[in-house]
């Protein structure tokens, strides 16, 4: 059989010299055939099973995977829609803290406005009261030394028989009103 491969190959056998005989190939390749066969039939049911179970493993965990970026993709549009509430109320904050202090700024001025006028009116009315007191005070004193250099006047004037006569005159006016 060795010769029929040579003749085969055109003569030449330096190149297939180092092949097994032609039968020891058949039965090889027979037996090779029986034993992929049998793994096939015997090993294959497995085989598919576990690459059938791989499978779905590397399917439930890309599903996982993709549920998870799902969520987290959520999360984040969450957070920049935080971020942009965020920034949103601050500038709202802000707003209302100038309105409140142009608020509050208006009427501590109105208030501060108030409060002078106030002190204006209550300067003006203790100035006219001290202006009275000081007009009465003044009278008071000018009365006191009217009365006094009349007295005097009237007492380098009189001689004492006309002071004797007012005396009197005076003691019946009273005894009189009683």
């Amino acid at each position: 059989m060795n010769n029929l491969l040579i003749l085969a190959a055109g003569g030449q056998t330096e190149n297939y010299a180092h092949l097994p005989p032609i039968n020891e190939l058949i039965w090889g390749a027979i037996a090779f055939f029986l034993v992929v066969g049998l793994l096939a039939w015997k090993g294959g049911p497995s085989i598919k099973k576990a690459w059938n179970g791989r499978i779905e493993r590397i399917q439930s965990e890309l599903d996982q995977a993709e549920e998870t970026r799902g969520k987290a993709e959520a999360e984040l549009a969450s957070v920049r829609t935080s971020i942009a509430n965020v920034d949103a109320e601050r500038d709202r904050i802000l707003t209302e803290a100038r309105q409140s202090a142009a608020t509050l700024k208006a009427q501590l001025i109105e208030r501060a406005t108030a409060e002078a006028a106030e002190v204006r009116v209550r300067a003006a009315a203790d100035i006219e009261a001290s202006r009275a007191q000081a007009m009465a005070d003044l009278s008071a004193e000018v009365s006191a030394l009217a009365m006094g250099a009349a007295e005097e006047v009237v007492k380098s004037n009189l001689d004492a028989e006309t002071h004797r006569g007012l005396v009197e005159a005076y003691i019946s006016k009273v005894g009189s009103s009683s």
